[in-house]
């Protein structure tokens, strides 16, 4: 049912959706993709379903973190009760239980792959339909057609599935359901505490910065010389503070035959990556004029998360803490395409976008790594 898991083959389907999205885009007309009408987003939801049992289908040798996934999951002691596990509060304690439960459940580590990459996919596509109630396939679009979407579906799928929790939250928030929104992000903390970046930054957004976007952006901008004069020594001393180990490892590039950008020192081609989404928000923003409080609130999330990888970009493996922004690119431009009037064809704008989006993503793939 499912073809072996490579880079050219998810590519391929992706870019076939797109199209096809691209094209429905340019038949319709020129401003019905700001139609209110809601949609129950069963093609996103079944696009989901299947990017996420193709997921999980993989085999366990040859994807990074994998097999350290079915190891210390073939090591979990089912035994024991759940309570009399070494369970700490204060660790990716939810992680655990998600394991306990599918090994409790008798199920292989296929299976256990499958329930990970279902909360990664799926999450992600709820986010989409709340964030883009009318048109939410091509929210999902712009999220699975997304540079590290596939990376992270593969590798790293833990800090992934975290991050597209926050998403959700995110889209919680947006109506105002915090509560829930909560929930949720302290659940995602308990499947990888990094997030606790994007998560400083969305109450930095809803609070102190919500209506300063510029401050936001001189905080990114300062970055960039900050890393290049400090960076190292600013890295060193985010390794010394043993808030997560992981950090250390990423930083001091103790992992071998991991990620695709695994290499050292000042990345100027994903530094002008991250910029472009920062760029299209300016454009909407000032140039057209338009305002929109929630589309305030990702942007200056963005923006702080994308600062912080910047000040560490030299630390190798810096993919790990580029998705601790990047899992909001794809809403930069989803969001306001789908929820402002920014031109008077937006129909046919928006499929540009789209086919844009996913050439950047087709080209670093092709180009950049040679990994198709």
């Amino acid at each position: 049912m499912f073809p072996h898991v490579s880079n050219a083959n998810y590519l391929t389907l992706i870019g076939i959706l797109v199209f096809l999205m691209a094209g429905m885009l340019m038949l319709s007309r020129g401003d019905s993709l700001l139609d209110k009408r809601r949609s129950l987003g069963i093609i996103s939801i079944l696009l989901g379903l299947y990017v996420a049992f193709w997921f999980g289908s993989r085999d366990e040798h040859g994807y990074g973190d994998t097999i350290f996934y079915v190891i210390n999951y073939n090591a979990i002691d089912i035994s024991a009760s759940l309570s009399a596990q070494t369970v700490d509060i204060g660790s990716e304690w939810f992680f655990f239980v998600i394991g306990y439960i599918c090994r409790l459940s008798g199920m292989d580590y296929h299976g256990y792959l499958t329930v990970i990459a279902l909360v990664y996919a799926m999450t992600a596509v709820f986010a989409a339909i709340r964030f883009d109630p009318s048109r939410p396939y091509l929210c999902t679009l712009f999220i699975f057609s997304s540079l590290m979407f596939l990376g992270f579906g593969l590798n790293g799928l833990r800090n992934g599935m975290a991050c597209h929790m926050i998403l959700l939250a995110m889209a919680f928030l947006l109506d105002d359901r915090r509560i829930t929104a909560a929930i949720i992000a302290f659940l995602a903390l308990g499947i990888h505490r990094s997030t606790i970046l994007p998560i400083s930054g969305i109450i930095a957004a809803m609070t102190v910065l919500r209506d300063r976007p510029r401050i936001a952006l001189g905080i990114w901008c300062a970055a960039i010389p900050l890393s290049l004069l400090f960076g190292e020594a600013i890295t060193n001393i985010i390794m010394s503070l043993g808030y997560d180990e992981r950090m250390t490892v990423y930083a001091g590039g103790e992992l071998e035959g991991q990620d695709e950008f695994s290499s050292t020192g000042f990345r100027w081609d994903f530094l002008l990556y991250s910029a472009l989404p920062i760029g299209f928000y300016f454009y909407v923003n000032i140039v057209k004029g338009l305002r929109d409080g929630w589309y305030n609130v990702i942007a200056i999330t963005y923006m702080l998360a994308n600062a912080f990888w910047i000040i560490v970009i030299r630390a190798e493996f810096s993919n790990r803490f580029a998705y601790l922004s990047w899992f909001i690119y794809p809403l930069m431009f989803a969001y306001p395409l789908a929820n402002m009037k920014i031109w008077k064809n937006q129909s046919t704008m928006a499929a540009i976008c789209l086919i844009s989006y996913y050439g950047i993503t087709w080209g670093l793939y092709k180009f950049v790594w040679n990994y198709i």
